[in-house]
């Protein structure tokens, strides 16, 4: 039976990850997360590291496009 997970990352729901140990596929809830939908994990751990690095990763795009 697989199980869903919700995956939030800095107080925002990234997606959803559903399945089993050794097979997590993860479905986007928002655009800043679109690139992972459809991704196959490992474990709920892999599902939330890459959904904190997409997240740290846009964050410091945006922090180098900034004037000021």
């Amino acid at each position: 039976m697989h199980c869903a997970y919700a995956i939030d990352v800095q107080h925002q729901t990234a997606g959803v990850a559903v399945g089993e140990p050794g097979d997590f596929k993860f479905f986007s809830s928002a655009p800043a997360f679109d690139s992972l939908e459809g991704r196959i994990f490992r474990s709920l751990d892999q599902v939330n590291r890459a959904a904190r690095d997409l997240a740290v990763t846009r964050r410091v795009r945006g922090l180098g496009h900034r004037r000021h």
